[in-house]
């Protein structure tokens, strides 16, 4: 109808907003509830996504919670810590609670995350016991990181090496059982023989890092400034001193 009736060109569909994008794409049957602070305006955020949730999901609709204002004045990001745990999910190590910790590089051609015991040293003394019992918990990390971070493209994990097979398919199926719960598409490839998970990842929308960074002005996101004489020798030059903003002249690119 709306081909018909308007002139040429015509937008006959247009993405929602953010806020209902991100119900549209994450808000299922999964969640117990989701609490939306409005602030009573003309656009008001919860009666848009209260309409929205009613219109295609009504089943849904009793799950779409309006945040009541405390008397401390705290809003529904302080309320439930919402900033920490945006800051928490942009920080490129990830420590899991055994004590190990995920290391998480993002480059132009795809994702590495590196699997660490760090102190994790398990019971026992048996250490393909430990590497493996590691391994399983590193792999739900992994995919809740990739999820929150709704990291996509080619994805290569690191695990910690484990001699056994039967092992590897343990992680494996652990992993993949993982990402059954993920809406977007994903494939995965064995476990090699060091420790290596190959897979795709298709992005639902815009990722952390895209919506909350921006490309540093010094480093040009390479992760270091260039210095025109070897930092050792500035070092030296400093009383032995190492840093990064000594008296060396920095090379703009």
């Amino acid at each position: 109808k709306a081909a018909k009736k308007g002139g040429s060109p015509h937008a006959l569909h247009t993405e929602p907003d953010l806020t209902l994008r991100i119900v549209r794409d994450l808000f299922t049957e999964d969640f117990g509830e989701i609490v939306v602070q409005g602030d009573g305006g003309q656009e008001d955020a919860f009666d848009a996504i209260s309409a929205y949730v009613s219109h295609v999901a009504p089943s849904l609709q009793d799950r779409v919670k309006q945040f009541e204002q405390r008397d401390d004045g705290k809003d529904v990001f302080a309320e439930y810590r919402i900033d920490e745990q945006i800051a928490k999910a942009l920080d490129r190590k990830v420590f899991l609670p055994s004590g190990g910790s995920l290391v998480i590089d993002r480059t132009e051609a795809m994702t590495v995350i590196d699997v660490n015991t760090g102190r994790f040293t398990g019971s026992g003394g048996n250490l393909e016991a430990t590497v493996t019992s590691n391994n399983l918990e590193a792999a739900e990390e992994v995919v809740r990181q990739l999820r929150l971070r709704d990291i996509g493209g080619i994805i290569v994990v690191d695990f910690i090496d484990m001699v056994l097979p039967s092992n590897r398919e343990l992680l494996l199926r652990r992993l993949v059982e993982c990402l059954s719960r993920d809406r977007t598409r994903h494939q995965v490839a064995e476990v090699t023989s060091l420790g290596l998970v190959q897979m795709t990842r298709k992005k639902i929308g815009t990722g952390l890092a895209e919506a909350f960074t921006e490309e540093c002005e010094h480093c040009a996101g390479q992760g270091y400034v260039k210095h025109d004489e070897p930092v050792e020798s500035q070092a030296q030059a400093d009383g032995g001193e190492r840093r990064g903003g000594g008296r060396g002249r920095r090379r703009r690119n």
